[in-house]
């Protein structure tokens, strides 16, 4: 339907649908009549024409006389009632036809007029209203056709996000579960070979490290607490990212070496100044080069370049693992989302370190993405940090 604000560009085309003609020269010459707004009727002398154009929706308005023949234009309205769209269709009557008025109105007739009192004037303000009327009905359901689409997609997200925070309260249960039998059973053999030195020790090393993977976990959930309630916080301070790095990679070391990786480290050698929090940012590191040996295979490689681009440092980790799927790719950053690229889970974790490197890195003020070819093609995230300025 073409809008109001260009009725002066061509004229508006109105559609008479009536079986006596003297009835159309009679509109025809109204509508000329009308001053400042230009009409051009067209006549449909037959109900099956009239039906026929108005399913076709060429024109602004339609003008609908009752009476057409052996029927009336109350059938027809009912004919077409099928129609999604269609122009104003205003009703013609006899006098004091008000029934039937009202049942044209509910059968989606914009308006309706008494033939034995029209005029130019009121004709040509009846057919700019409905006009208007019809065009905000359009616009109001094209807003709540747009609204119920960003409702349905909100909720969807919103189901997704609580199914993937009850997934992650069920990795929760099992990850937090699984130390306390190598725990009990540790306890058990210490108790019943409290003189075997040599058992006691076995015991309690298997102690150490069950109650470590313990701490490891509570401070994963500390993290997303703090991520959840933004109340993550970094202490910043002039550092070397180098320096950050060789402690990142101290840190990942025994996860690269039992995950059976070749590593390659290239750092440049000149000194690379950062403002940032040392203990944070090698978390960031770390975490990234824990989840490369998670996902790729014995004898894959691993590897972490540092470089200076366009003024900012550049951190790269790549590894030939199994790769991470095109659909997950664009919210791999997101908290509770579980990136099961096959390889099994035995190292345990609860899936949030990407979400927090993501989180990390911005309260650096840098960014982080993911590329990854798809399945079997491996992975590349890359840190952008800004640099310093020297001293």
């Amino acid at each position: 339907m073409r809008d109001l604000a260009d009725m002066t560009a061509e004229p508006l085309s109105v559609l008479l649908i009536d079986d006596d003609r003297e009835d159309y020269l009679l509109t025809r010459e109204m509508l000329a009549d009308v001053p400042g707004t230009t009409f051009r009727l067209d006549h449909a002398p037959t109900y099956e024409d009239g039906l026929a154009r108005l399913r076709a929706g060429t024109h602004d308005a339609v003008l609908l006389d009752y009476r057409l023949g052996g029927r009336t234009g109350i059938e027809l309205l009912r004919e077409a009632s099928d129609l999604e769209r269609r122009p104003p269709v205003i009703l013609l009557t006899g006098k004091g036809q008000r029934e039937t008025a009202l049942e044209a109105l509910a059968l989606g007739a914009s308006d309706y007029l008494e033939k034995a009192g029209l005029s130019p004037t009121l004709l040509e303000r009846v057919i700019l209203y409905a006009m208007r009327q019809r065009r905000q009905a359009a616009q109001l359901e094209e807003t709540v056709r747009a609204r119920t689409a960003e409702l349905a997609r909100a909720n969807d997200a919103l189901r997704d996000e609580d199914r993937r925070k009850n997934d992650f309260i069920a990795m929760l249960a099992h990850e937090l579960r699984n130390p306390l039998a190598p725990i009990r059973n540790a306890l058990e053999i210490m108790r019943l070979t409290a003189n075997d030195a040599e058992a006691v020790e076995r015991s309690r090393a298997m102690l150490e490290r069950q109650v470590g993977q313990m701490v490891r976990l509570i401070d994963d959930l500390l993290d997303v607490s703090r991520i959840t309630t933004g109340k993550l916080r970094v202490q910043p301070e002039p550092i070397a990212l180098g320096a950050v790095i060789e402690t990142a990679v101290e840190i990942s070391r025994p996860a690269l070496d039992k995950a059976g990786v070749r590593f390659a480290l290239t750092v440049p050698p000149d000194v690379i100044p950062i403002h940032g929090d040392r203990v944070r940012l090698a978390q960031v590191f770390s975490n990234l080069l824990n989840n490369a040996a998670k996902y790729t295979p014995e004898g894959g490689a691993v590897s972490l370049t540092v470089a200076r681009d366009d003024g900012g440092a550049v951190v790269e980790v790549s590894d030939s693992g199994v790769g991470i799927p095109p659909d997950v790719l664009p919210r791999v950053f997101d908290l509770f989302t579980q990136v099961d690229r096959t390889l099994n889970r035995s190292q345990g974790g609860l899936g949030i370190g990407l979400a927090l490197v993501h989180r990390l890195v911005q309260l650096h003020h840098g960014s982080v993405s993911a590329r990854s070819d798809g399945p079997g093609k491996g992975a590349v995230f890359t840190v952008r940090l800004p640099v310093s300025p020297a001293n």
